[in-house]
């Protein structure tokens, strides 16, 4: 077996978009579909059990017909998960609308313990040599370490059926460039973008990775939802804040909906 390539920091996450070619599909015999399916279903429910592996199919909306998610520490998994489903009777029948590769991280902006201290001591008004000070600090230090823990190593949800993907940056253009800024001015911005997407916690679920080096855009944002409105405001309300109003650059957006692997062929039409 080759060496797994597994990140040094984060596990590797797959976006793929495909059309189903109707007219491939349909020149196969009635007892070939049948067969593709009963195929392309095991492969799903096998590589989703795997240990590590988190595989999420999706039955798309409008720019594409069918798309996968999937999480892997190794990114020699992630290039055989795309080839063994190109390799299905099924897989043959995709066209390729769109992939995206990235690496789930920990926020360069996140709070700092002297950000929290002196949130303790100036806005909380806690003495620095309190017993209150110190329990304060050790469950700012608890909570961040969850936080980091969770964000690069993610949980997908499964009790949000609607999923939106969009691939976004940051601007860099003469008049505005994001990576010309100071960082704590940065930092300042993330932080309050951050504050208007906290305020959907109980709406929705999101996963934001990085992407730079790695594909054509910065970060790609995915989104779980039990409502298609919710995906909608929390879009709109954050590209109000200023990190997002005037830095925020916008990829194209992909909808789609999660299905069992058994349900392939009814959700599909196959």
């Amino acid at each position: 077996m080759a060496t797994p390539l597994v990140a040094s920091a984060g596990w590797i996450v797959s976006h793929w978009f495909y059309r189903i070619d109707r007219r491939q599909w349909r020149s196969l015999a009635a007892e070939e579909r049948r067969a593709a399916i009963d195929e392309v279903r095991a492969w799903t429910a096998q590589a989703g059990a795997e240990e590590g592996m988190q595989l999420v199919p999706l039955a798309m909306i409008g720019k594409a017909d069918f798309g996968l998610i999937a999480v892997h520490p190794d990114l020699r998994r992630h290039q055989q998960l795309a080839q063994e489903l190109g390799a299905t009777a099924f897989g043959a029948c995709l066209e390729p609308v769109y992939s995206f590769l990235s690496l789930s991280e920990a926020s360069e902006y996140l709070s700092t313990d002297a950000d929290w201290a002196r949130t303790l001591i100036d806005e909380q008004h806690v003495d620095p040599t309190s017993a209150d000070f110190t329990s304060g600090m050790q469950a700012f230090r608890k909570r961040m370490s969850h936080y980091v823990e969770m964000r690069l190593h993610p949980t997908l949800p499964d009790n949000f059926p609607i999923v939106c993907f969009y691939p976004m940056a940051k601007a860099r253009g003469e008049a505005r460039n994001w990576y010309v800024l100071p960082f704590e001015s940065r930092k300042k911005l993330m932080q309050e973008h951050g504050q208007s997407g906290r305020k959907y916690a109980s709406r929705l679920t999101q996963l934001i990775t990085t992407a730079t080096g790695v594909d054509d855009w910065e970060w790609g944002v995915t989104l779980f939802a039990g409502d298609l409105k919710a995906v909608r405001d929390v879009v709109y309300e954050m590209r109000f804040d200023e990190g997002s109003a005037i830095y925020g650059v916008f990829g194209p957006f992909y909808v789609g909906i999660r299905f069992a692997a058994d349900e392939l062929a009814a959700v599909l039409r196959l």
